[in-house]
């Protein structure tokens, strides 16, 4: 597996997750922001950027065991998890499978189940991408992740996505298109006991803000902050909104994560 290391090595650390067809890359504002202060680590998940592809079907406990021993490696106490989109749903099945290994959990753009006809639509995703390739999906996710001023205004993230998804394996997309559809784990969050940040965008079509607020109520002990003007990939959108929530969140958890609710 590809990862990156950067900061403070003997730090708390941070470990990021990224979204499905993006890479470690996507997260180079956040480890700017990041690595002043902390230990922060960043991986391409299996099929992406420069890790080996998926070779049998991927389940979220594999998922969680491949971050899990990350986590080992890079660390030697808990870390502060941050997952967007799939990598948010990546981090739950993390902090329910070790939640030993888990400080803090940042969910961005993720959500904890879905309605039947949204795990159809993912499926039907998923067939598209086998039969047609990566260019049939290809308008309807950039009008999905950003919003229209962002398509409209910053051609240099616009050009750098298209990129990178036109390059993606369509296997590896369908297949975990198809991961993705029945993933459900709003009954067990209540086992979750570490400090939890949820953040949105403001016109996100794909987990929406009432999507977050589901998710955040199934945690005992989280919080959610909508970041304004943005739509579902809000770190690479608005990553100064992003990262000035998420140190603020790191650094009250980082006194004592473990006795402290975060309000």
């Amino acid at each position: 597996m590809n990862w990156v290391q950067a900061g403070t090595e003997h730090a708390e650390t941070v470990v990021l997750i990224h979204a499905v067809g993006y890479d470690l890359t996507y997260w180079d504002r956040q480890i700017e922001a990041l690595q002043v202060d902390y230990n922060v680590v960043a991986f391409d998940l299996p099929g992406h950027g420069r890790s080996p592809k998926l070779t049998e079907d991927w389940t979220f406990d594999d998922a969680a065991v491949l971050v899990a021993d990350l986590i080992e490696r890079v660390s030697t106490g808990p870390v502060h998890l941050v997952g967007i989109s799939f990598g948010g749903m990546i981090a739950q099945a993390t902090a329910l499978g070790r939640p030993d290994l888990i400080r803090t959990l940042t969910l961005i753009g993720t959500a904890c189940t879905f309605p039947e006809e949204a795990w159809k639509g993912m499926r039907a995703r998923a067939e598209l991408v086998r039969t047609a390739g990566m260019a049939a999906i290809l308008q309807s996710s950039l009008e999905r992740w950003f919003t229209p001023q962002t398509r409209a205004q910053r051609p240099d993230i616009i050009d750098r996505v298209t990129k990178t998804v036109l390059a993606d394996d369509p296997a590896v997309h369908a297949a975990i298109w198809e991961m993705i559809s029945g993933f459900d784990v709003h009954d067990r969050l209540e086992k979750v006991s570490c400090p939890v940040l949820v953040l949105v965008g403001e016109q996100d079509p794909s987990t929406p803000v009432e999507t977050a607020f589901t998710l955040a109520n199934a945690i005992p002990d989280s919080k959610v902050i909508v970041i304004p003007g943005s739509s579902h990939v809000v770190t690479v959108e608005n990553p100064v909104a992003v990262n000035d929530a998420l140190r603020a969140f790191l650094q009250v958890c980082s006194v004592s994560a473990a006795n402290q609710v975060f309000v």
